[in-house]
C-alpha cells in the first residue's frame, strides 16, 4: 500500500485523525492508544526473537564458477554462439554441458552433451554455434551444468575450515546427504523480431512500429479504462497538492521515499491517458496530457527520476508533432532527446537515432537519413529495422551528414 492510500485512509468521516507531532504538542488520544500498541508488540518480538529465529542452512563454498551468455547482437537469418565458461575455484571438476533449444534457434551440427574435465584454477570456454531461424519471445535457452559432485574433495575442504564445530557437522551431513550429480541451470531470456532483437532488457524496448516508420512504446490503458485513469489522477493530483501545500508535511515530502511510488504511478497515469488519446485518434486530447506530464508534472515531480518517463513521453509526442506537420517542432524534439539520451549514456539513444533517420528520411534527405541509421546501429548492433533502411538508401556516402547542420540536414528556416 502505497502512501496515498494510507493517507486517504487515515481520515474517514467521524473519525478522530492522527496528526504529525511538533515539538510541544502531545499526540492525541487514538495516536497514544496506537503508539502503546505498536511498541508492545515490537517488545513482544524483540524478547521472543532468539526463540522463534529459525537457524541459518549451513552454505556449502562456492567450488566453481559458470556462465552462458550470447556472444554477438542476435538477427534473423543470422549465425550467433552461446559462450559457455567453467572455472574450478577449490579443486578439480568433471561433468557435462547439455542444452535446451528453441524452434527459433537451430544447431548448425547435432547437438551432443559437452564432456568436461578441469583441473583446479585451470578456465575453459566452450561455443555452440545457433542458426536462428525465426521470430521467438519468451523462449529462453536453457544451459544445464552437470558436476559430478565431489563429495570426497569437498569433506577434506570442510575439515580444513575454521568454524564452528556444530556448523561444520551440520555441513558435513548436508554433503554427505547431496545427490551424486549436482546440477545448475542458465537461462538466455531473449526476444527476436523482424525489425529487433533484445538479450539484454535494461535498455528499454520501443515496440510500436509506425506506418510512416516511426519508432514508439506502446503502452496498456489500466483494466478500468481511460475513465478510471482520469479518475486516478485526479486523485494523486488531489493528494499532491493537499500534501505540498501543509507546511508541515513539506519536510516529509522532500526527505521521505514513502511517496516515490505514488509520484511514479501519478506521472504514469498521465502518460497512460496522453497515450491513449493518441492511439484512439484524439491528437487534441493527447496533446493536452503530453502537456501536463511534460511541461508541467515531470518537472514537480520531488522523488522520483523522471528521466525514463521524460523519454518515452517526449519520443512520443515528438512523433505526434510530426503526424500534425508541426515539422520544426518535431526535428528539435528529436534532437533534444537525442542529446539528452547522450548525455544519459541511455541505451534508448538508438531510437532517438532511428526516428531521426526517419524524420530525413520523409523529409527526402537520404544522406542524413542514412548517418543515423548507422549511429543507431553503432549503439545496437543487429538494429535489423535500420539495416533494411539502409538496403533501401542507394549511393549514399558513410560520410554523409548526420543532419545536425547545414542545407543537408532538412533544416527549416
Amino acid at each position: 500500500m502505497d502512501f496515498l492510500t494510507i493517507y486517504k485512509n487515515a481520515r474517514p468521516s467521524g473519525v478522530e485523525r492522527l496528526e504529525c507531532p511538533e515539538r510541544g504538542r502531545a499526540f492525541s488520544a487514538a495516536g497514544k492508544n496506537l503508539f502503546f500498541l505498536l511498541y508492545s508488540i515490537f517488545l513482544i518480538f524483540l524478547a521472543a526473537g532468539e526463540s522463534i529465529a529459525t537457524p541459518p542452512v549451513p552454505k556449502i563454498p562456492d567450488w566453481f564458477e559458470a556462465s552462458a551468455a550470447f556472444d554477438s547482437p542476435l538477427e534473423i537469418g543470422a549465425i550467433s554462439n552461446v559462450s559457455c565458461s567453467l572455472k574450478p575455484l577449490l579443486f578439480a571438476i568433471t561433468g557435462r554441458i547439455e542444452f535446451e533449444l528453441t524452434d527459433a534457434a537451430a544447431p548448425l551440427a547435432p547437438l551432443t552433451p559437452i564432456h568436461f574435465s578441469l583441473k583446479k584454477g585451470e578456465t575453459a570456454s566452450y561455443k555452440v554455434p545457433l542458426h536462428f531461424v525465426k521470430e521467438a519471445h519468451s523462449k529462453p535457452i536453457t544451459v544445464n551444468f552437470y558436476f559430478d559432485f565431489p563429495r570426497k574433495e569437498m569433506l577434506a575442504h570442510i575439515e580444513t575450515m575454521k568454524s564452528d564445530p556444530e556448523e561444520k557437522e551440520a555441513l558435513v551431513q548436508r554433503i554427505k546427504a547431496a545427490a551424486d550429480i549436482y546440477q545448475i541451470s542458465r537461462k538466455l531470456d531473449f526476444i527476436i523480431t523482424a525489425n529487433e532483437s533484445f538479450t539484454d532488457f535494461t535498455g528499454g524496448v520501443y515496440d510500436k512500429y509506425l506506418e510512416n516508420g516511426f519508432l514508439i512504446k506502446s503502452r496498456e490503458i489500466n483494466a478500468g479504462g481511460v475513465e478510471a485513469t482520469l479518475a486516478e489522477i485526479k486523485r494523486y493530483e488531489e493528494f499532491i497538492a493537499t500534501v505540498r501545500g501543509a507546511p508541515e508535511l513539506k519536510t516529509y515530502l522532500s526527505t521521505q521515499m514513502d511517496l516515490v511510488s505514488g509520484e511514479d504511478r501519478y506521472l504514469n497515469y498521465i502518460y497512460d491517458a496522453a497515450y491513449h488519446y493518441y492511439s484512439s485518434g484524439d491528437p487534441a486530447r493527447a496533446a493536452e496530457f503530453f502537456g501536463r506530464l511534460l511541461d508541467g508534472a515531470v518537472n514537480a515531480a520531488l522523488n522520483v527520476d523522471t528521466a525514463e518517463v521524460f523519454i518515452d513521453a517526449s519520443m512520443n509526442r515528438a512523433v505526434m508533432l510530426y503526424d500534425a506537420a508541426k515539422k520544426k517542432e518535431a526535428l528539435d524534439s528529436f534532437n533534444k532527446i537525442r542529446d539528452l539520451c547522450e548525455k544519459r549514456s541511455d541505451a534508448r539513444l538508438r531510437y532517438a537515432y532511428y526516428n531521426l533517420a526517419n524524420y530525413f528520411r520523409l523529409e527526402a534527405n537520404p544522406a542524413a537519413a542514412a548517418a543515423n541509421y548507422r549511429k543507431a546501429l553503432a549503439v545496437k548492433p543487429g538494429f535489423t529495422a535500420c539495416t533494411s533502411e539502409l538496403k533501401k538508401i542507394e549511393g549514399v556516402p558513410r560520410e554523409a551528414s548526420d543532419g545536425e547542420t547545414g542545407p543537408e540536414n532538412g533544416k527549416h528556416e
